[in-house]
Protein backbone atom coordinates (compact mmCIF):
# COMPACT_ATOMS: atom_id res chain seq x y z
CA UNK A 1 0.00 0.00 0.00
CA UNK A 2 1.57 3.42 -1.14
CA UNK A 3 2.50 5.69 1.89
CA UNK A 4 -0.07 8.52 0.75
CA UNK A 5 -2.75 6.11 0.69
CA UNK A 6 -1.77 4.60 4.53
CA UNK A 7 -1.65 8.27 5.55
CA UNK A 8 -5.26 8.76 3.83
CA UNK A 9 -6.78 5.61 6.05
CA UNK A 10 -5.30 6.53 8.96
CA UNK A 11 -6.87 10.13 8.91
CA UNK A 12 -10.29 8.73 7.85
CA UNK A 13 -10.47 6.21 10.55
CA UNK A 14 -9.63 8.87 13.47
CA UNK A 15 -11.66 10.99 11.97
CA UNK A 16 -14.94 8.47 12.08
CA UNK A 17 -13.84 7.18 15.25
CA UNK A 18 -15.45 10.01 17.34
CA UNK A 19 -18.63 9.98 15.03
CA UNK A 20 -18.94 5.95 15.62
CA UNK A 21 -17.98 6.17 19.31
CA UNK A 22 -20.79 8.91 19.41
CA UNK A 23 -23.60 6.27 18.81
CA UNK A 24 -21.66 2.82 19.75
CA UNK A 25 -20.33 3.39 22.93
CA UNK A 26 -22.73 2.44 25.22
CA UNK A 27 -26.65 1.41 24.68
CA UNK A 28 -28.71 4.63 23.88
CA UNK A 29 -32.52 5.35 24.75
CA UNK A 30 -32.09 1.93 26.86
CA UNK A 31 -30.19 2.79 30.10
CA UNK A 32 -32.67 5.23 31.30
CA UNK A 33 -35.52 2.63 31.18
CA UNK A 34 -34.14 -0.57 31.41
CA UNK A 35 -35.18 -1.51 35.14
CA UNK A 36 -38.83 -0.37 34.53
CA UNK A 37 -38.72 -2.28 31.16
CA UNK A 38 -37.51 -5.29 33.04
CA UNK A 39 -39.69 -5.14 35.68
CA UNK A 40 -42.84 -3.59 34.51
CA UNK A 41 -42.77 -5.15 31.43
CA UNK A 42 -41.14 -8.49 31.36
CA UNK A 43 -42.14 -9.29 34.94
CA UNK A 44 -38.83 -9.97 35.92
CA UNK A 45 -38.22 -9.48 40.23
CA UNK A 46 -35.19 -7.36 41.10
CA UNK A 47 -32.93 -10.60 42.18
CA UNK A 48 -33.28 -11.77 38.83
CA UNK A 49 -32.08 -8.66 36.75
CA UNK A 50 -28.99 -8.44 39.40
CA UNK A 51 -28.31 -12.09 38.54
CA UNK A 52 -28.67 -11.32 34.40
CA UNK A 53 -26.21 -8.28 35.77
CA UNK A 54 -23.70 -10.98 36.97
CA UNK A 55 -24.48 -13.45 33.73
CA UNK A 56 -23.66 -10.39 31.58
CA UNK A 57 -19.89 -9.78 33.44
CA UNK A 58 -19.12 -13.45 33.51
CA UNK A 59 -19.82 -14.20 29.57
CA UNK A 60 -17.64 -10.92 29.07
CA UNK A 61 -14.72 -12.73 30.93
CA UNK A 62 -15.20 -16.04 29.38
CA UNK A 63 -15.46 -14.22 26.33
CA UNK A 64 -12.20 -12.42 26.30
CA UNK A 65 -9.66 -15.09 25.13
CA UNK A 66 -11.71 -16.21 22.42
CA UNK A 67 -12.59 -12.40 21.32
CA UNK A 68 -8.41 -12.19 21.17
CA UNK A 69 -8.24 -15.22 18.60
CA UNK A 70 -11.51 -13.88 16.52
CA UNK A 71 -9.48 -10.40 16.58
CA UNK A 72 -6.12 -12.25 15.00
CA UNK A 73 -8.63 -13.87 11.92
CA UNK A 74 -10.95 -11.17 11.31
CA UNK A 75 -9.12 -7.83 12.36
CA UNK A 76 -9.86 -5.48 14.36
CA UNK A 77 -12.75 -3.80 11.65
CA UNK A 78 -14.58 -6.92 11.53
CA UNK A 79 -14.65 -7.91 14.93
CA UNK A 80 -16.24 -4.58 15.81
CA UNK A 81 -18.56 -4.96 13.43
CA UNK A 82 -19.45 -8.56 14.96
CA UNK A 83 -19.66 -7.28 18.25
CA UNK A 84 -22.06 -5.02 17.24
CA UNK A 85 -24.35 -7.16 14.93
CA UNK A 86 -24.49 -9.10 18.17
CA UNK A 87 -25.81 -6.31 20.33
CA UNK A 88 -28.59 -6.05 17.31
CA UNK A 89 -29.76 -9.63 18.26
CA UNK A 90 -29.27 -8.64 21.57
CA UNK A 91 -32.01 -5.82 21.06
CA UNK A 92 -34.50 -7.87 19.35
CA UNK A 93 -34.10 -10.90 22.21
CA UNK A 94 -34.84 -8.02 24.70
CA UNK A 95 -37.84 -7.05 22.98
CA UNK A 96 -39.16 -10.30 22.49
CA UNK A 97 -38.43 -12.53 25.73
CA UNK A 98 -40.87 -14.02 27.76
CA UNK A 99 -38.85 -15.90 30.11
CA UNK A 100 -35.91 -15.49 32.71
CA UNK A 101 -34.10 -18.02 30.52
CA UNK A 102 -34.97 -15.76 27.56
CA UNK A 103 -33.00 -12.48 29.48
CA UNK A 104 -29.94 -14.71 30.04
CA UNK A 105 -29.67 -15.52 26.89
CA UNK A 106 -29.99 -11.53 25.64
CA UNK A 107 -27.39 -11.08 27.89
CA UNK A 108 -24.75 -13.48 27.05
CA UNK A 109 -25.31 -12.42 23.99
CA UNK A 110 -24.63 -8.81 25.07
CA UNK A 111 -21.18 -10.17 27.11
CA UNK A 112 -20.36 -11.73 23.88
CA UNK A 113 -20.94 -8.62 21.70
CA UNK A 114 -19.45 -6.01 24.36
CA UNK A 115 -16.59 -8.68 24.54
CA UNK A 116 -16.00 -8.20 20.97
CA UNK A 117 -15.78 -4.14 21.02
CA UNK A 118 -13.95 -3.75 24.34
CA UNK A 119 -11.17 -5.67 22.45
CA UNK A 120 -11.28 -4.25 19.13
CA UNK A 121 -12.26 -0.64 18.84
CA UNK A 122 -9.67 1.47 20.97
CA UNK A 123 -7.09 -1.39 19.19
CA UNK A 124 -8.62 0.08 15.84
CA UNK A 125 -7.56 3.52 16.63
CA UNK A 126 -4.57 2.72 18.29
CA UNK A 127 -2.93 1.27 15.26
CA UNK A 128 -4.47 4.20 13.07
CA UNK A 129 -2.41 6.86 14.57
CA UNK A 130 0.53 7.53 13.00
CA UNK A 131 4.11 5.98 14.17
CA UNK A 132 5.67 8.13 16.36
CA UNK A 133 7.11 8.21 20.40
CA UNK A 134 4.58 6.72 22.73
CA UNK A 135 3.73 9.92 24.74
CA UNK A 136 2.65 11.82 21.47
CA UNK A 137 0.57 8.90 20.05
CA UNK A 138 -1.12 8.83 23.70
CA UNK A 139 -2.08 12.16 23.82
CA UNK A 140 -3.94 12.07 19.99
CA UNK A 141 -5.23 8.94 21.62
CA UNK A 142 -6.87 10.53 24.31
CA UNK A 143 -7.86 13.70 22.49
CA UNK A 144 -9.89 11.68 19.86
CA UNK A 145 -11.53 9.63 22.23
CA UNK A 146 -12.72 12.06 24.80
CA UNK A 147 -13.98 14.10 21.71
CA UNK A 148 -16.03 10.85 21.05
CA UNK A 149 -16.85 9.85 24.49
CA UNK A 150 -18.27 13.77 25.18
CA UNK A 151 -19.91 13.81 22.24
CA UNK A 152 -21.73 10.48 23.15
CA UNK A 153 -22.60 11.72 26.39
CA UNK A 154 -24.51 14.48 25.05
CA UNK A 155 -26.68 12.30 22.67
CA UNK A 156 -27.49 9.94 25.77
CA UNK A 157 -28.27 12.97 27.70
CA UNK A 158 -31.20 13.88 25.41
CA UNK A 159 -32.11 9.95 25.26
CA UNK A 160 -32.72 9.58 28.57
CA UNK A 161 -35.01 12.49 28.72
CA UNK A 162 -36.72 11.15 25.47
CA UNK A 163 -37.01 7.46 26.46
CA UNK A 164 -38.44 8.39 29.05
CA UNK A 165 -41.84 10.23 28.09
CA UNK A 166 -41.81 7.70 25.04
CA UNK A 167 -41.93 4.64 27.73
CA UNK A 168 -45.03 6.11 28.81
CA UNK A 169 -46.44 5.76 25.38
CA UNK A 170 -45.46 2.86 24.26
CA UNK A 171 -42.20 1.31 26.70
CA UNK A 172 -41.31 -0.47 23.16
CA UNK A 173 -40.29 2.47 21.50
CA UNK A 174 -37.06 3.33 23.67
CA UNK A 175 -35.59 -0.53 23.03
CA UNK A 176 -36.61 0.35 19.31
CA UNK A 177 -34.37 3.37 18.85
CA UNK A 178 -32.01 1.63 21.03
CA UNK A 179 -32.03 -0.96 17.88
CA UNK A 180 -31.66 1.86 15.45
CA UNK A 181 -28.58 3.59 17.22
CA UNK A 182 -27.05 0.00 17.26
CA UNK A 183 -28.00 -0.68 13.51
CA UNK A 184 -26.17 3.10 12.54
CA UNK A 185 -22.97 2.00 14.34
CA UNK A 186 -22.77 -0.90 12.94
CA UNK A 187 -23.31 0.70 9.28
CA UNK A 188 -20.44 3.67 10.41
CA UNK A 189 -18.09 0.63 11.23
CA UNK A 190 -18.03 -0.75 8.07
CA UNK A 191 -15.85 2.58 6.93
CA UNK A 192 -13.31 1.83 9.12
CA UNK A 193 -10.31 0.53 7.53
CA UNK A 194 -7.91 -2.01 9.28
CA UNK A 195 -4.28 -0.70 9.13
CA UNK A 196 -1.80 -3.84 7.81
CA UNK A 197 1.59 -3.17 9.11
CA UNK A 198 4.98 -5.52 10.41
CA UNK A 199 3.82 -4.14 13.95
CA UNK A 200 0.66 -5.26 14.11
CA UNK A 201 0.07 -8.18 11.77
CA UNK A 202 1.81 -11.88 12.23
CA UNK A 203 2.77 -13.96 9.61
CA UNK A 204 0.77 -16.57 10.42
CA UNK A 205 -1.68 -17.73 13.07
CA UNK A 206 0.93 -19.57 14.65
CA UNK A 207 2.51 -16.60 14.69
CA UNK A 208 0.03 -14.61 16.39
CA UNK A 209 -0.58 -16.90 19.25
CA UNK A 210 3.36 -17.23 20.07
CA UNK A 211 2.54 -13.36 20.49
CA UNK A 212 -0.51 -13.81 22.18
CA UNK A 213 1.16 -15.66 24.99
CA UNK A 214 4.30 -14.19 24.89
CA UNK A 215 1.69 -10.63 26.13
CA UNK A 216 -0.08 -12.65 28.30
CA UNK A 217 2.89 -13.69 30.08
CA UNK A 218 4.09 -10.61 30.16
CA UNK A 219 1.46 -9.52 31.73
CA UNK A 220 1.25 -12.11 34.83
CA UNK A 221 4.70 -10.63 35.62
CA UNK A 222 4.41 -7.16 35.07
CA UNK A 223 3.81 -5.65 38.56
CA UNK A 224 3.24 -2.26 36.77
CA UNK A 225 -0.02 -4.16 34.97
CA UNK A 226 -1.43 -5.37 38.00
CA UNK A 227 -1.36 -2.64 40.25
CA UNK A 228 -3.00 -1.01 37.35
CA UNK A 229 -5.53 -3.46 36.61
CA UNK A 230 -6.42 -3.63 40.27
CA UNK A 231 -6.93 0.35 40.78
CA UNK A 232 -9.29 0.26 37.32
CA UNK A 233 -10.79 -2.82 37.66
CA UNK A 234 -11.79 -1.80 41.45
CA UNK A 235 -12.92 2.02 39.76
CA UNK A 236 -15.15 0.39 37.05
CA UNK A 237 -16.70 -2.29 40.10
CA UNK A 238 -17.81 0.89 42.17
CA UNK A 239 -18.64 2.21 38.80
CA UNK A 240 -21.30 -0.35 37.94
CA UNK A 241 -22.46 -0.42 42.03
CA UNK A 242 -23.27 3.27 41.68
CA UNK A 243 -25.20 2.80 38.78
CA UNK A 244 -27.72 0.84 40.97
CA UNK A 245 -27.29 2.68 44.43
CA UNK A 246 -27.75 6.02 43.12
CA UNK A 247 -31.26 4.61 41.49
CA UNK A 248 -32.47 3.35 44.69
CA UNK A 249 -31.31 6.01 46.89
CA UNK A 250 -33.22 8.72 45.29
CA UNK A 251 -36.49 6.48 44.64
CA UNK A 252 -35.78 6.00 48.72
CA UNK A 253 -35.39 9.83 49.42
CA UNK A 254 -38.92 10.66 47.71
CA UNK A 255 -37.77 12.13 43.89
CA UNK A 256 -40.24 11.41 41.32
CA UNK A 257 -39.95 9.15 38.06
CA UNK A 258 -39.60 12.56 36.54
CA UNK A 259 -37.27 13.95 38.56
CA UNK A 260 -34.69 10.83 38.42
CA UNK A 261 -34.89 10.85 34.84
CA UNK A 262 -33.48 14.59 34.51
CA UNK A 263 -30.75 13.71 36.88
CA UNK A 264 -29.39 10.86 34.95
CA UNK A 265 -29.44 13.47 31.80
CA UNK A 266 -27.82 15.63 34.17
CA UNK A 267 -25.08 13.08 34.87
CA UNK A 268 -24.85 12.09 31.21
CA UNK A 269 -23.65 15.80 30.55
CA UNK A 270 -21.61 16.44 33.05
CA UNK A 271 -19.93 12.59 32.48
CA UNK A 272 -19.34 14.76 28.99
CA UNK A 273 -18.31 18.11 30.32
CA UNK A 274 -15.29 16.45 33.05
CA UNK A 275 -13.94 14.38 30.28
CA UNK A 276 -12.45 17.42 28.71
CA UNK A 277 -10.87 17.73 32.06
CA UNK A 278 -9.42 14.48 32.07
CA UNK A 279 -6.18 15.72 31.10
CA UNK A 280 -6.03 18.64 33.16
CA UNK A 281 -6.86 16.07 36.39
CA UNK A 282 -4.26 13.82 35.47
CA UNK A 283 -1.43 16.72 34.42
CA UNK A 284 -2.48 18.15 37.83
CA UNK A 285 -2.48 14.76 40.31
CA UNK A 286 0.13 12.42 37.81
CA UNK A 287 0.42 9.32 40.14
CA UNK A 288 -2.62 10.25 42.89
CA UNK A 289 -5.18 10.63 40.12
CA UNK A 290 -6.29 6.84 40.34
CA UNK A 291 -5.88 6.85 44.04
CA UNK A 292 -8.06 10.24 43.85
CA UNK A 293 -10.58 9.22 41.88
CA UNK A 294 -11.17 6.06 44.40
CA UNK A 295 -11.37 8.39 47.48
CA UNK A 296 -14.07 10.85 45.88
CA UNK A 297 -16.01 7.36 45.24
CA UNK A 298 -15.32 6.67 49.15
CA UNK A 299 -16.22 9.91 50.35
CA UNK A 300 -19.07 10.51 48.24
CA UNK A 301 -20.94 7.39 49.13
CA UNK A 302 -20.43 8.10 52.80
CA UNK A 303 -21.92 11.83 52.80
CA UNK A 304 -24.81 10.78 49.94
CA UNK A 305 -25.60 8.27 52.99
CA UNK A 306 -25.60 10.42 55.78
CA UNK A 307 -27.28 13.46 53.91
CA UNK A 308 -30.04 10.27 52.80
CA UNK A 309 -30.78 9.64 56.57
CA UNK A 310 -30.42 13.09 58.02
CA UNK A 311 -33.31 15.12 59.42
CA UNK A 312 -33.10 17.98 57.21
CA UNK A 313 -35.53 19.81 54.93
CA UNK A 314 -36.15 17.74 51.33
CA UNK A 315 -35.31 20.25 48.86
CA UNK A 316 -31.85 20.70 50.61
CA UNK A 317 -31.49 17.05 51.05
CA UNK A 318 -32.59 16.36 47.43
CA UNK A 319 -29.73 19.31 46.32
CA UNK A 320 -26.81 18.29 47.98
CA UNK A 321 -27.47 14.15 46.95
CA UNK A 322 -27.62 15.73 43.55
CA UNK A 323 -24.39 17.46 43.71
CA UNK A 324 -22.82 14.36 45.28
CA UNK A 325 -23.81 12.47 42.70
CA UNK A 326 -22.55 14.90 40.11
CA UNK A 327 -19.34 15.00 41.17
CA UNK A 328 -19.16 11.30 41.30
CA UNK A 329 -20.05 11.07 37.86
CA UNK A 330 -17.55 13.34 36.97
CA UNK A 331 -15.26 11.18 38.49
CA UNK A 332 -16.84 8.25 36.56
CA UNK A 333 -15.93 10.32 33.31
CA UNK A 334 -12.11 10.93 34.37
CA UNK A 335 -11.73 7.18 34.58
CA UNK A 336 -13.37 6.26 31.46
CA UNK A 337 -10.79 8.35 29.89
CA UNK A 338 -7.86 7.94 31.64
CA UNK A 339 -8.16 4.67 31.99
CA UNK A 340 -7.53 4.05 28.05
CA UNK A 341 -5.09 6.52 28.68
CA UNK A 342 -2.84 4.56 30.80
CA UNK A 343 -3.03 1.24 28.81
CA UNK A 344 -1.90 3.31 25.76
CA UNK A 345 1.37 3.71 27.48
CA UNK A 346 2.16 0.10 26.42
CA UNK A 347 1.25 1.06 22.97
CA UNK A 348 2.39 -2.12 20.68
CA UNK A 349 -0.36 -3.49 18.35
CA UNK A 350 1.12 -6.59 19.78
CA UNK A 351 0.41 -6.09 23.53
CA UNK A 352 -2.49 -3.91 23.70
CA UNK A 353 -4.79 -7.27 22.53
CA UNK A 354 -4.24 -9.05 25.34
CA UNK A 355 -3.67 -6.11 27.97
CA UNK A 356 -7.20 -4.60 26.78
CA UNK A 357 -8.77 -8.79 27.04
CA UNK A 358 -7.32 -8.90 30.59
CA UNK A 359 -8.76 -5.39 32.02
CA UNK A 360 -11.99 -6.72 30.49
CA UNK A 361 -11.78 -9.87 32.63
CA UNK A 362 -9.82 -7.76 35.59
CA UNK A 363 -13.12 -4.96 35.44
CA UNK A 364 -16.07 -7.27 35.12
CA UNK A 365 -14.75 -9.59 37.93
CA UNK A 366 -14.52 -6.56 40.17
CA UNK A 367 -18.40 -5.98 38.70
CA UNK A 368 -19.87 -8.93 39.51
CA UNK A 369 -17.80 -8.90 43.60
CA UNK A 370 -19.30 -5.12 43.86
CA UNK A 371 -22.62 -5.25 42.55
CA UNK A 372 -23.21 -9.13 44.48
CA UNK A 373 -21.74 -7.66 47.61
CA UNK A 374 -23.28 -4.51 47.44
CA UNK A 375 -26.65 -6.26 46.81
CA UNK A 376 -25.97 -8.35 50.11
CA UNK A 377 -25.49 -5.01 51.97
CA UNK A 378 -29.28 -3.91 50.72
CA UNK A 379 -30.53 -6.84 51.66
CA UNK A 380 -29.51 -6.43 55.42
CA UNK A 381 -29.68 -2.71 55.46
CA UNK A 382 -31.87 -0.01 54.02
CA UNK A 383 -29.82 1.78 50.95
CA UNK A 384 -28.74 4.82 52.66
CA UNK A 385 -26.61 2.58 55.29
CA UNK A 386 -25.58 0.33 52.67
CA UNK A 387 -24.17 3.52 50.77
CA UNK A 388 -22.09 4.74 54.30
CA UNK A 389 -21.04 0.85 54.50
CA UNK A 390 -19.74 0.74 51.10
CA UNK A 391 -18.21 4.00 51.17
CA UNK A 392 -15.81 2.57 54.37
CA UNK A 393 -15.18 -0.17 52.84
CA UNK A 394 -13.96 1.38 49.53
CA UNK A 395 -12.16 3.86 51.47
CA UNK A 396 -10.42 0.88 53.28
CA UNK A 397 -10.21 -0.95 50.01
CA UNK A 398 -8.18 2.08 48.07
CA UNK A 399 -6.09 2.93 51.02
CA UNK A 400 -4.56 -0.81 50.22
CA UNK A 401 -4.17 -0.12 46.74
CA UNK A 402 -2.17 3.02 47.44
CA UNK A 403 0.10 1.45 49.48
CA UNK A 404 0.50 -1.46 47.30
CA UNK A 405 0.84 0.94 44.29
CA UNK A 406 3.35 3.44 45.57
CA UNK A 407 6.20 1.84 44.03
CA UNK A 408 4.44 0.61 41.01
CA UNK A 409 2.92 3.16 39.22
CA UNK A 410 3.50 6.60 37.91
CA UNK A 411 7.00 5.88 38.42
CA UNK A 412 9.95 7.83 35.91
CA UNK A 413 11.16 4.82 32.80
CA UNK A 414 14.39 4.29 34.16
CA UNK A 415 12.73 2.69 37.08
CA UNK A 416 10.56 0.12 36.55
CA UNK A 417 12.20 -2.92 36.48
CA UNK A 418 12.34 -5.45 33.05
CA UNK A 419 9.14 -7.35 33.90
CA UNK A 420 7.49 -4.17 33.51
CA UNK A 421 8.83 -2.98 29.76
CA UNK A 422 7.32 -5.22 26.73
CA UNK A 423 9.83 -6.68 24.74
CA UNK A 424 8.82 -7.27 20.89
Amino acid sequence: MPVTDDAKIRKHNMKLYPRYLMLGFDLLFFYGIRVMFLSEVKGMEDSQILISGAVYAISMIIMQFPATIITSKIGYKNTAILGNILNIIWAIQIMAFKTFGGLVVAQIISGMGFALKFVSESNLLTTSIPQMATYQRNEIFTRIDKKGFFRYCIISAISTIISGFLYNVNPYIPVLLCLICIIASTIVSFNFHDIKSNDNSASSFDDYMKELKKGFKFITKSKRLRALFLMTGTIWGIIMLLDTYQLTLLQDIGATSVQIGFIFAGLELTKGLFSNSAQKFNKKFKNRSLTNILLTFATGFIFAGIIAISNIQFELKFFIIIVILLILGGANAIDQILAKKYINNFATAKILPPIYSAKCISDNISRTIMTLGGSMLVGIWNISYSMIIMGIIILLISLGLTIYSKDKLGLKPDEYTQKDIYKR
